[in-house]
């Protein structure tokens, strides 16, 4: 039996998914590691009374404050006991990446390699962004007022803001968005949004 375009990409998409998502698993500390060394050099250029250093541990990017607590106390590095710092786990923004590669290498597009090559880049982009607003989010929750004080955040609703949309929002669905701007060409998806648009107008 022959599928048609639209059922043989569902086909494939439910074939794909689980085993990009194995891939990734397999490689996720290689595929966050983009994102953390820019996102870690971004940090330490902006917020340098904010962030003393940062690396990637397994698929988390530990980034250190030069602040620590001594008697519950928010004290510089130097007096503390202990120095305050916090693992991000990478994992919440890169699943886009086994998501958006299901659905592109289903869609049967011309130059599949070339064209994953470059949506890999946006949405490595997107995560650069998005694990900075997660960095911000953790800074202000650990140090409090005194991140406000010695460094240059936004205010903390736009901090609250950028990380919901960063972790919530953008790992969903821009791997939607790319590969519809993609796969905008294939008959069956213009029909499909065709069809749907006629719909809305009836309505």
């Amino acid at each position: 039996m022959t599928l048609a375009p639209r059922q043989r990409f569902v086909a494939w998409v439910i074939v794909l998914i689980p085993a990009f998502f194995i891939v990734w698993h397999a490689l996720a500390s290689v595929l966050a590691a983009p994102v953390v060394f820019a996102a870690g050099e971004i940090l330490s250029l902006w917020l340098p009374s904010l962030v003393d250093e940062y690396s990637l541990v397994g698929t988390d990017m530990l980034l250190k404050t030069p602040f620590g607590e001594t008697a519950g106390q928010l004290v510089p590095l130097a007096q503390a006991e202990f120095q305050i710092g916090f693992n991000q786990d990478t994992r919440l923004l890169t699943y886009a990446i086994p998501f958006y590669a299901a659905l592109h290498f289903a869609s049967e597009l011309d130059n599949p390699i070339e064209r994953f090559g470059r949506g890999l880049l946006v949405l490595w982009l997107l995560m650069i962004v998005g694990m900075i607003c997660v960095s911000l989010k953790n800074l202000m929750v650990s140090l409090g007022t005194t991140a406000f004080d010695v460094g240059s955040l936004p205010p903390p609703a736009a901090i609250a803001l950028s990380y919901q949309f960063s972790v919530l929002i953008i790992p969903p669905v821009a791997p939607i968005c790319l590969w519809a701007w993609e796969a905008r060409s294939l008959p069956w998806l213009n029909a499909m949004i065709e069809s749907a648009s006629a719909r809305l107008a009836k309505s």
